[in-house]
């Protein structure tokens, strides 16, 4: 199984990674999302809505996370953040924690629904966002409360904290193991630095390792995976996303400027 894994250093929010899954994907699961991705590259969304609704009859955690996404983004479906909403809850309550990453960064995009958005973001008790985000966090199971406890807070505090929760939300939540770092065999773990206020995200290489190569390799398959364009294909991977994601998310004036967030993500294959 090919999969993002994700470590949680110095106060890391949880990463949205299929290995944290709470079971790894079948293979039935991921040929019938493999052939849901196919007709949409086709072009064909007529076959494409049937065979996600199959999958979705099947209850798959991947086509209820698929199908959130082609909700929110109106792909082959029309737009519907509502429904899109529901979706990535039904993927999070199967398992899928890109469910509710999607969810928070949906929430926080354009302030749809800020408290939502950082009730969601809360939801893992392993979430440590900067501690002016976190007061509140012990009323999280009273919503009423919690939302009263957001009222409360300094002006303009909201807004960073929201912005902060989307876009390591949005970040986690959307890399993916590129096709060549899959065909080559390419293992990497990264840091994530991010400086809210500055609108920054830095990745420093932590280890870059080249597994065995699977099925018959030529030499110069060999040779190519040892040039730089291969090498660096996890990095591109994490800077486009992260580039992506800042474009994506526009920061509040007032994100204190000794706010800082760190995050390890290991791209690897589980057997």
């Amino acid at each position: 199984m090919l999969t993002v894994g994700a470590t949680l250093p110095l106060g890391a929010t949880q990463a949205g990674a299929a290995d944290n899954r709470k079971e790894p994907p079948t293979k039935p699961e991921s040929q019938a999302i493999a052939a849901i991705h196919d007709a949409m590259r086709a072009q064909d969304c007529t076959l494409a809505a049937s065979r996600l609704n199959e999958a979705l009859k099947r209850k798959y955690p991947s086509a209820y996370l698929l199908a959130g996404t082609m909700y929110e983004q109106g792909v082959c479906l029309k737009p519907d953040w509502d429904r899109a909403a529901t979706l990535y809850q039904q993927a999070t309550a199967a398992g899928e924690p890109q469910g509710r990453l999607r969810l928070v960064a949906g929430l926080a995009a354009g302030n749809r629904d800020r408290a939502a958005a950082m009730y969601w973001a809360l939801e893992d008790a392993g979430l440590r966002l900067p501690a002016e985000c976190e007061a509140g966090r012990e009323l999280r199971a009273d919503p009423d409360a919690y939302v009263a406890q957001l009222r409360k807070w300094p002006a303009g505090r909201l807004d960073a904290c929201v912005y902060v929760a989307g876009v390591v939300s949005a970040i986690a939540g959307e890399i993916e193991y590129p096709s060549m770092g899959m065909a080559y065999s390419i293992y990497g773990n990264y840091r994530m630095s991010f400086n809210p206020s500055a609108a920054t995200v830095e990745w420093t290489e932590q280890e870059l390792r080249l597994g065995d190569m699977v099925g018959v390799s030529s030499g110069d398959n060999v040779r190519d995976r040892d040039s730089g364009l291969v090498r660096q294909t996890l990095r591109r991977e994490l800077e486009e996303t992260s580039q992506r994601t800042l474009r994506r998310f526009t920061r509040p004036a007032d994100v204190p400027t000794g706010w800082r967030f760190q995050q390890d993500f290991a791209f690897h294959i589980v057997g």
